[in-house]
């Protein structure tokens, strides 16, 4: 059998939007995983039903430490000679991508799952676009998650670049994200977090940070709550104050508004969108979010930003709506007219989970990923 490793920079990845794909392609493959360390190393291996080596990976950079992760992974693949190195995430696909390449792995695909140069400036920006670009050299395939990336991937390498079936990193398990809590059921976890009945909910989850659109969020629901005094924003998530902090002025507003509910990171989404009733993703850059299929395919109205990867899986007043990026003004009517307008909001809400499933079961995308991994090791272009 032929071995596959799985690179990522933190294990949050792999307990997130990456879940069960290890364990989907250990049917075919010897794999083993390589990320940085976390409590829940343990779980992970027992869940994915696979071995995780560990090394000290940092999503900042800091040379010393990316040195010997580089040497780490070198060694490690001269050991063990893979058929395949799959990375994903800039600072796995990076180091990965150069390990196994001087380590003559035959095939090392890189996935392309969000651009952070997108959103970057200055010096920051040059050395990000220089690492992906380095990341593309040493890949022999490339993958993204969104067909609308393509063009700007295109930018930087004359490479081939696939999206795998209708886009998406993992695609969504329909089954384990369906409604099937009942009224009494929603009633109690609004209960235990603080939310009435007859709250209009708009949540978002994801990382708490600037790029995610956090402090536009926060300036809108203040605004709405002047105006509609039974409306709840549930915030879950994970701050991250070294590498992009919101403002101080948005995080004084979540810490002293009682009608935000923060709450932090959580493995299991399912019972916070079971109560929501709009899904709010205001993020600056994007792949192809699968927290807005994840809440979609619950059933729940998406409205987020109009840009690549989330305008994929939005089909404007079909599904969701959309919004012009950093745009307070926008945010704010389209918020509203969920709020106010019963009949739009009841007819996006009927046809939500139908656009996602037909789109991104896992089923069909786990599918399409096996056929790609076997046309790669058989050479077809």
């Amino acid at each position: 059998m032929n071995k596959l490793v799985i690179v990522v920079t933190v294990p949050l990845v792999l307990e997130t939007w990456l879940k069960g794909q290890a364990k989907f392609l250990s049917n075919y493959y010897e794999v083993e995983i390589i990320t940085s360390s976390s409590e829940n190393i343990k779980n992970i291996e027992q869940f994915e039903n696979v071995s995780i080596k560990v090394v000290d990976f940092t999503r900042k950079i800091n040379l010393f430490k990316d040195l010997k992760v580089l040497l780490q992974l070198f060694l490690y693949f001269i050991k063990n000679r893979p058929s395949i190195v799959y990375t994903l995430t800039p600072k796995a696909g990076l180091l990965g991508m150069i390990a196994s390449s001087v380590a003559m792995v035959p095939h090392r695909i890189h996935s392309v799952v969000g651009l952070p140069h997108l959103e970057a400036q200055g010096r920051k920006k040059s050395i990000l676009i220089f690492t992906e670009k380095l990341t593309y050299f040493f890949a022999t395939n490339l993958f993204c998650n969104s067909f609308n990336l393509i063009s700007e991937i295109k930018k930087l390498t004359t490479k081939n670049v696939t999206v795998i079936g209708q886009g998406s990193v993992n695609g969504v398990d329909t089954d384990n994200f369906h409604d099937i809590l009942n009224e009494q059921e929603k009633l109690q976890i609004r209960f235990e977090n603080q939310i009435f009945e007859n709250d209009f909910v708009l949540t978002f989850v994801g990382r708490i940070v600037k790029d995610k659109g956090i402090n536009e969020l926060i300036s809108v629901f203040v605004q709405l709550k002047k105006k509609y005094i039974h409306i709840k924003l549930l915030l879950i998530g994970d701050y991250e104050n070294e590498l992009d902090p919101i403002s101080k002025n948005s995080k004084k507003i979540i810490d002293s508004e009682k009608d935000i509910i923060y709450i932090k990171f959580q493995e299991d989404i399912r019972n916070f969108l079971a109560i929501s009733n709009l899904f709010v993703l205001p993020s600056y850059r994007e792949g192809l979010p699968n927290v807005l299929i994840e809440a979609g395919s619950y059933g729940v109205p998406l409205v987020a930003t109009n840009i690549n990867g989330c305008n994929e899986i939005i089909r404007h007043a079909e599904n969701g709506a959309l919004v012009n990026k950093k745009d307070e003004v926008s945010l704010y009517n389209e918020i509203e007219k969920f709020i106010v307008d019963k009949e739009y909001y009841n007819r996006i809400k009927n046809n939500v989970r139908k656009s996602v499933v037909d789109r991104y079961s896992q089923n069909c995308f786990y599918d399409e990923l096996r056929k790609e991994f076997l046309k790669i090791q058989n050479g077809v272009k």
